[in-house]
């Protein structure tokens, strides 16, 4: 009963959920307005747009808000909260540094945005679902699998986690997309859409894929990391943060690793903290999904991301998204190119 009332309650927030779920730090319950143009300096009075997913991705900003971890490094920030990464790359113009998670790879091919940090191994929690009886959960060989999905219906959100994870399956059984009826859909629509009926297979990510599958009469037939692909969720500033603000996104990118830091260390508080996120962002969450999430998305500290060679993992997903036609030449190129280790490693050493 508890999640078919989170159903009615999903859907009656599906329409627009660009709310503000960072007031506690000056945070705003609108978009913010379009940039200035880049030609004049930033003098550092104008506010750090950071732009958020009301998801997982971005639950460390909860605790960067809840104990004034911007504040104390001197950043005077305006959070813009976003229903998904996808929503956060159409709205180039409206924030200097993105919180995000898989989307990001559009961001730098496509929107001149540069790669500054990694938050979250983000490859548990993206799960390939069908109903229960579907000839699917029969099928012995790749084989039978690709003749089973040829032609069916798949929902999901194009140029994200998801989509990846779509893909990724789809090759692993020798399927093309083409080859099936795939369903963009809205972050936050895909769940309920499933739940509806809607689709013949459905990719649900965290926190959906964290529920009760026998009450939805849905089974896993594959996950991301069963098919060989992994994720991490990305932090990305403009071109203009990188050469104007560049002092402050380093500021930026030290709390977020202090945030991080805090999260691994403490289990407890980071299912507290993900609950509470959830819970501003006007979402629900329950304690044993949260748990799930912290389990299967842990948190990158700073000594691992000193372990992470910034770019590796940028450049062989867009060149993932290259060999799929989803991004083109030079989008290959430009992520190449716009992978900001000075920045990383100077955030890294503070």
């Amino acid at each position: 009963m508890k999640r078919w009332i989170a159903f009615l309650l999903m859907l009656t927030m599906m329409i627009g959920l660009l709310s503000g779920c960072g007031g506690k730090s000056g945070g705003s319950d609108t978009k913010a307005p379009e940039a200035e143009a880049s030609g004049a300096e930033d003098n550092g009075s104008e506010p750090l747009r950071v732009a958020v997913q009301s998801f997982y991705c971005s639950a460390m900003v909860e605790y960067i808000q809840e104990n004034k971890l911007d504040e104390a490094a001197g950043l005077n920030i305006e959070w813009v909260v976003f229903n998904g990464g996808a929503p956060i790359n159409e709205a180039m113009g409206e924030w200097d540094i993105a919180v995000t998670g898989g989307a990001f790879v559009y961001a730098l091919a496509n929107y001149d945005c540069r790669l500054v940090a990694h938050q979250v191994n983000g490859t548990g929690g993206n799960n390939i679902c069908a109903r229960k009886g579907d000839p699917l959960t029969e099928a012995e060989t790749v084989e039978e699998m690709a003749e089973i999905v040829r032609g069916k219906t798949l929902l999901t959100v194009f140029g994200t986690t998801n989509h990846y994870t779509l893909c990724q399956w789809l090759a692993s059984i020798g399927v093309e997309p083409g080859e099936c009826n795939v369903v963009n859909l809205d972050t936050a629509n895909v769940y309920p859409s499933w739940v509806a009926g809607e689709g013949d297979y459905a990719i649900l990510t965290e926190p959906w894929c964290y529920y009760d599958m026998d009450e939805i009469d849905t089974t896993v037939v594959a996950t991301l990391d069963s098919v060989g692909g992994e994720l991490y969720e990305s932090t990305v500033c403009t071109a203009y943060a990188y050469e104007n603000r560049y002092d402050d996104v380093v500021k930026f990118v030290d709390i977020l690793y202090d945030a991080c830091d805090a999260l691994a260390s403490d289990k407890e508080l980071a299912v507290r903290t993900v609950m509470e996120w959830y819970t501003d962002c006007g979402k629900t969450l329950e304690e044993a999904e949260a748990v799930e999430s912290v389990n299967n998305k842990p948190f990158i500290t700073r000594e691992e991301a000193k372990g992470i060679t910034l770019g590796e993992f940028a450049n062989s997903y867009a060149a993932w998204f290259h060999s799929s036609e989803l991004i083109d030449d030079t989008g290959l190129e430009n992520v190449k190119n716009h992978i900001a280790v000075d920045l990383f490693q100077e955030a890294l050493s503070q």
